[in-house]
């Protein structure tokens, strides 16, 4: 059996917790999904940057130059394994990650919030 992607992975995590087979402490799940937002933030912002790489110049004009120019710049951008490909990976699984986190506490606000209708409906028991 082929080992799941870190995608994959947070992808069952999110479906496990929407089965109610993953709990974990809304305030800690808040805590987390605050921490993969600045991260995305930063992932995104070296992302633009890495782009601004992708045309390398100044390496002379002799064949050698020109063809380390290019092959820096296809590591930026638009090559094989290129630095851009990955940090949107990061930001992809990241975002896979902040899924998870916010239905422990979106379930619980959504909870609070009907548990509240209720209130207002019946009265306090």
């Amino acid at each position: 059996m082929a080992a799941e992607t870190l995608i994959e992975y947070w992808t069952n995590l999110a479906t496990a917790a929407d089965e109610g087979q993953l709990f974990l402490d809304p305030r800690a799940a808040m805590d987390c999904d605050k921490a993969c937002a600045v991260y995305i933030e930063n992932l995104v912002e070296n992302r633009r940057r890495a782009m601004n790489l992708a045309d390398v110049r100044g390496m002379g004009s002799f064949e050698s130059g020109i063809a380390l120019a290019r092959k820096f710049s296809l590591k930026a951008d638009g090559g094989t394994n290129n630095l851009v490909d990955v940090l949107q990976s990061h930001i992809d699984v990241v975002t896979a990650m902040q899924t998870v986190f916010r239905k422990f506490f979106d379930a619980t606000e959504t909870t609070d919030q009907d548990n509240g209708s209720l209130i207002g409906q019946e009265g306090p028991r």
